[in-house]
């Protein structure tokens, strides 16, 4: 598995769509008119830096020219390459950063910027121990240690490809203390494996796989790393 972080520079609106129409050209015209769509530059951003971060990654392993890498829907909604069935890869955005994850199996990733939010939200999406573990935490810290379970239960979901109707509260992700990120799931489900990554202070984030072992690292790149390679 690999995992990889593209970190955002703050940009004005002429340096944003500068930035923007350098990547069109090497996206489908399906995601060129999606990135058209957003209402705001840096959700537009975020969208084709992910898209063309995972077409650079395909290049690398199998020699694909980016014209040839084609993207198809599974009955799921989760995003496959096309004559490639072992490439696994899963995407995830929030505030500063696009994270994506690569692997030779399924796998989820969610990333997840920690701000002020009701944690009554808790009662209703998590699983009663989650919700006691939560309220276990000091005040100041049950905000993070909220995006630190959600992150894990989103990348549970994003896993599965089934979305938020496999029902949130339908399984269990646990932190001990000493930093060990655990899932509980249902006896259908076979079993995950979930870990969180220190990526920024700001932020949480996790990665859930169908196999025990998973990135030691994250390997961290800029918006001109990635766009000195087009």
């Amino acid at each position: 598995m690999k995992i990889f972080a593209i970190q955002l520079q703050h940009l004005d609106d002429i340096h944003a769509r500068k930035q923007i129409d350098q990547l069109k050209p090497f996206v489908s015209a399906e995601k060129r008119a999606a990135a058209e769509r957003f209402r705001f530059l840096v959700d537009a951003r975020r969208t084709l830096l992910g898209e063309v971060l995972v077409r650079q990654v395909i290049h690398d392993m199998y020699d694909l020219p980016f014209d040839q890498i084609v993207f198809e829907t599974e009955g799921n909604g989760k995003p496959v390459v096309r004559h490639i069935p072992s490439f696994h890869f899963n995407l995830s955005h929030s505030g500063d950063w696009v994270v994506c994850a690569i692997d030779d199996a399924p796998v989820g990733i969610d990333i997840e910027e920690i701000k002020p939010i009701d944690l009554a939200i808790a009662k209703r999406f998590f699983s009663a121990d989650e919700y006691k573990d939560l309220l276990s935490q000091s005040a100041e810290r049950q905000e993070a240690y909220f995006f630190h379970l959600w992150s894990m239960k989103e990348a549970f979901i994003k896993l599965t490809g089934k979305g938020l109707s496999y029902g949130l509260s339908s399984f269990t992700a646990r932190l001990s203390e000493d930093g060990q990120a655990t899932l509980t799931l249902p006896d259908h489900e076979a079993p995950c494996f979930v870990q969180t990554y220190s990526l920024d202070p700001a932020y949480q984030m996790a990665v859930c796989t169908r196999k025990p072992s998973a990135a030691e690292r994250v390997e961290i790149l800029s918006c001109h790393d990635v766009l000195a390679r087009l």
